[in-house]
């Protein structure tokens, strides 16, 4: 085994570590954030107090925007070391990246075609939507505009849900490779591949 060999494994391992640690963070993270706004908005009963509703939805509100805001930027992380991984497999096995190319998409509901970064728009939409919705309530109770309150507040909530949702779809789509990538250093112990061998994470 060369050096050129032994260094593109190196990168390759410690490309996949940071892969998986960032997948794990996510998984985590998509547990956490849907179970405890669910669980926050449940107990809030219609008794409460307009300030109390208005403190409770904007301090979710903004905890799960800083929560999301870390999402982004992982997944931006999390996107560039997927490449990377692809194109160091594509170099080091003599059958290309491990997950193949990719195949049949599968659909939510048999409409919707499935993907990573819908799961998350839609959790994380889903999330924002319910803190938006007690900040609604909450404000016009506080200004004793009580009649609908609470069905204007969730209203306005799945509006935000949907927007949201859209917009994290949109922000952590496929992006060109950075211009300024370092390309991955050819070795002489490894076969060419393809360009169709190239696989989606």
């Amino acid at each position: 085994m060369t050096d050129g060999d032994e260094l593109l494994r190196l990168e390759y391992e410690y490309a996949s570590r940071l892969l998986g640690t960032l997948t794990e963070i996510r998984f985590k993270l998509l547990a956490l954030v849907p179970t405890l706004s669910g669980a926050v908005v449940a107990f809030v009963s219609s008794g409460s107090s307009g300030v109390e509703l208005l403190a409770i939805g904007g301090l979710g509100l903004a905890a799960t925007s800083g929560v999301l805001a870390y999402e982004l930027r992982n997944g931006e992380l999390r996107r560039r070391a997927s490449e990377r991984v692809n194109r160091l497999e594509t170099e080091l096995f003599p059958h290309g990246p491990l997950v193949g190319a990719p195949g049949r998409t599968p659909k939510l509901f048999g409409l919707i075609p499935a993907s990573h970064r819908l799961g998350v728009g839609l959790v994380y939409g889903a999330a924002i939507g319910a803190w938006v919705y007690l900040v609604v309530w909450g404000a016009l109770v506080a200004a004793d505009q009580r009649h609908h309150s609470q069905s204007i507040g969730i209203a306005v909530g799945a509006l935000v849900a949907l927007a949201v949702a859209r917009e994290i779809v949109v922000a952590q789509g496929p992006g060109p490779y950075s211009p300024g990538a370092a390309p991955v250093r050819k070795s002489s112990s490894t076969s060419a591949t393809s360009p169709g061998s190239r696989s989606v994470r």
